[in-house]
């Protein structure tokens, strides 16, 4: 399983969350996930390390009202909130690949990215970091 995938799966946790990888560009998904370039590595010295992941996470609401637009800014802050509070209440589920999660969290606030005629696309940081233990021959 991939990272992007793990993550995906996670936020289904969230309301039956459903969220595309690397795709929202016809508008017909609600919501996507798209890698970051940067990805930072610590090394130990038993071989494992760990690895820190930057993801942008895009959801698009209707924001044809006013209503609209304030339902839509308390459904990302509930998002947020979930998340920050996830390692709190729940165990990260397992990953395959020897690798252990140790984190998920928002590290840029949910803010407009594109406003279209009848709604708005917004866009916040994610980070994931876990650990790898490297199979040494």
């Amino acid at each position: 399983m991939t990272i992007s995938q793990y993550i995906v799966d996670l936020l289904k946790n969230y309301e039956d969350l459903e969220i595309e990888t690397n795709h929202m560009s016809d508008g017909s998904d609600r919501n996507g996930l798209f890698k970051s370039p940067t990805r930072n590595i610590k090394g130990y010295t038993d071989s494992s390390y760990e690895i820190t992941e930057f993801y942008q996470f895009m959801a698009r609401q209707p924001a044809v009202s006013e209503g609209e637009r304030k339902e839509a800014d308390e459904w990302l802050e509930e998002l947020t909130y979930w998340i920050d509070d996830f390692p709190l209440n729940y165990d990260f589920p397992e990953i395959d690949g020897g690798r252990t999660v140790a984190g998920l969290s928002i590290t840029g606030i949910p803010a407009p990215l594109e406003e279209g005629e009848h709604d708005i696309v917004y866009q916040m940081s994610l980070t994931i970091t876990y650990w790898r233990e490297r199979g040494v021959a």
